[in-house]
C-alpha cells in the first residue's frame, strides 16, 4: 500500500511539476513578450526623443537665423542711419560752396563724419595718367593744396587704374616708397576714382588714416561714391568756367586787336587825309610861291635899272624942280634906295623858306610814291626837323635848342616812308617835349647850359 502510495505522490508532483513548469512557460513567454514590448516602447521613445531633438536643433536654427537676420536688419538700419546722418552733415557743411571753396568743405567734413585723419582730393595733370595734383587735403589741422606727384607706387594709383580701393592696415609696408604715405604716416586708406559723364577719369577721392580702417565699409564707400560723383560734376564745372574765362580772354585780347587794328586803320586813314591834305596845300601854296620866286629875279633887276635911272638923273639935273624935291624928301629917296635891294633879298629868302617848307610837307607825306620803296631816311629826318624848326628856336622862358646832325652813311631802306616819317616826328616832339619841361619844372639849370638834340645812327 505504501509503494501505491508513494507512486501517487510521484505522479502527483510530476503533474504539479508539469503544471508549474507550464506556468514558468507562460511566465516565460510574457516575460519576452513584454521585454518586446519594452523594446518596441524604447525604439519608439528613442524614435520620438530624436525627432524632439531634431525638432529642437532645427528650432535653434531657425533662431539663429533670425536672431543674425535681426542683427543683420538692425546693423543695416543703423549703417543706413549713420549713412544718412554723414550725408545730411557733409550736404549740409558742402551745399553752400562751389570751387575750390566746396573741395575744401567737402574733404574737412568728409574726415570728420568719417572720423578719419586724413581726406583728400586729387587731379590728374596729363595726359598719361601718370602724375597728379592735390586739389584739396584735409590734414586734421588745415588744408594743403597743389602737391604733384607721380601715381607710381602709390594708393591713388591704385585707385586710377583699379577702382574703389581698400587697404586696412600696414599702409606704408604696402607702399614703401609712396612719399606722402610716409610723411602723413598713414595706415590705413580708402579711396574711389572720379570720371566725368563721359566715364574719363578725372582723378581721385580718398580718405586716409593713422590707424586701421574697419573692415566693413559699406557706408564709408557708399558715401565716398555719392561724393565722387559730386566732386566730378564740380571738377567739369570748374573747367567749363575755366574754358569759358579762357574763352572771355581770347575774345577780349581779340577785339582789344580789332579795336587796336580799327586804331591803326583810323590813323592811317587820318594820316593819309593828313597827308593828302598837306600834299593839297603845299601844292597850292608851292604855284604862287614858284611864281613869285620866279619874279623876284626880273624884279630885281627891273628895280636896279629904275635905281641906276634915278642916279644918272641926280647926276645930269642936280637941281630938279620943288616939286620933284618935295616928293623926294617925302618918300625919303635915299631910305629907299638903300633899304629897297634888301627887302627884295628878304623876300627871296622868305620865298626860298616857304619853298623848303612845301618840299618838307611833301617830302612828309610821301603820298605821290608807293607805299613801300627805298627811301632815303636823311631826307625823311630833314623834312621833319625843317616841319618842327619853329619849336627849336628860343623863347623867353629857354634857350634855343641845337640840332647836331650826325648822319654818317646810311643805305636806302625799303619801307612805308610816310609812316616813317611819322615816326620820327613823334621821336623828334618828344625830345622836345622833354626838354621844355625840364626847363619848366627846374630851377637849378646853368645859364649856361645848352640844350640840344644829337641824331646819330646806332651800330
Amino acid at each position: 500500500m505504501e509503494g501505491v502510495d508513494e507512486q501517487e505522490k510521484i505522479r502527483a508532483l510530476e503533474k504539479e511539476n508539469r503544471i508549474l513548469r507550464k506556468k514558468l512557460e507562460r511566465i516565460e513567454a510574457e516575460q519576452i513578450q513584454l521585454e518586446l514590448n519594452n523594446q518596441r516602447k524604447e525604439s519608439l521613445l528613442r524614435k520620438v526623443i530624436d525627432e524632439l531633438q531634431r525638432s529642437q536643433s532645427q528650432i535653434e536654427l531657425k533662431r539663429a537665423e533670425l536672431e543674425s537676420a535681426l542683427r543683420d536688419r538692425l546693423a543695416a538700419l543703423r549703417d543706413r542711419k549713420r549713412q544718412q546722418d554723414s550725408l545730411r552733415l557733409i550736404m549740409e557743411g558742402t551745399a553752400s560752396h562751389t570751387g575750390g571753396e566746396f573741395f575744401r568743405c567737402c574733404v574737412r567734413y568728409l574726415a570728420q563724419v568719417l572720423n578719419v585723419r586724413y581726406a583728400a582730393i586729387n587731379e590728374i595733370i596729363d595726359d598719361n595718367h601718370t602724375r597728379v595734383r592735390t586739389i584739396a587735403l584735409w590734414t586734421g589741422e588745415g588744408f594743403v593744396e597743389g602737391i604733384e606727384f607721380d601715381l607710381a607706387g602709390t594708393p591713388c594709383g591704385v585707385v586710377i587704374h583699379q577702382g574703389f580701393s581698400l587697404f586696412t592696415d600696414s599702409l606704408q609696408t604696402i607702399f614703401p616708397e609712396s612719399s606722402v604715405v610716409a610723411t602723413l604716416d598713414a595706415q590705413s586708406y580708402m579711396g574711389i576714382d572720379i570720371r566725368d559723364t563721359c566715364g574719363n577719369i578725372l582723378g581721385n577721392f580718398g580718405i586716409m588714416d593713422t590707424k586701421a580702417m574697419l573692415e566693413s565699409s559699406q557706408v564709408e564707400e557708399s558715401i565716398l561714391r555719392i561724393f565722387a560723383a559730386r566732386v566730378a560734376a564740380e571738377i567739369e564745372r570748374d573747367r567749363a568756367q575755366s574754358k569759358l574765362r579762357s574763352q572771355a580772354q581770347d575774345l577780349e585780347i581779340a577785339l582789344k586787336e580789332l579795336q587796336s587794328t580799327q586804331a591803326r586803320l583810323l590813323h592811317t586813314e587820318k594820316m593819309s587825309s593828313l597827308g593828302q591834305l598837306v600834299a593839297g596845300i603845299a601844292h597850292e601854296i608851292n604855284n604862287p610861291v614858284g611864281f613869285i620866286y620866279s619874279n623876284l629875279s626880273p624884279a630885281s633887276q627891273y628895280i636896279q635899272d629904275l635905281l641906276d635911272l634915278i642916279k644918272l638923273y641926280q647926276q645930269y639935273y642936280p637941281n630938279p624942280a620943288q616939286v620933284i624935291s618935295k616928293h623926294i624928301e617925302k618918300i625919303e629917296l635915299d631910305f629907299v634906295i638903300t633899304d629897297l635891294p634888301k627887302l627884295i633879298s628878304s623876300m627871296e629868302v622868305g620865298t626860298e623858306r616857304i619853298q623848303q617848307i612845301v618840299l618838307s610837307l611833301r617830302n612828309f607825306s610821301r603820298l605821290d610814291e608807293a607805299e613801300i620803296k627805298a627811301v632815303n631816311l636823311h631826307e625823311g629826318i630833314d623834312s621833319t626837323l625843317m616841319i618842327l624848326e619853329h619849336r627849336f628856336k628860343s623863347k623867353s622862358n629857354q634857350p634855343k635848342i641845337e640840332v647836331i646832325k650826325e648822319y654818317g652813311s646810311l643805305p636806302f631802306i625799303e619801307c612805308s616812308s610816310g609812316q616813317l616819317n611819322q615816326v620820327f616826328m613823334n621821336i623828334l616832339a618828344n625830345a622836345i617835349d622833354a626838354l621844355e619841361d625840364k626847363f619848366q619844372k627846374s630851377e637849378n639849370i646853368n645859364n649856361n647850359y645848352q640844350p640840344f638834340i644829337s641824331i646819330t645812327p646806332v651800330a
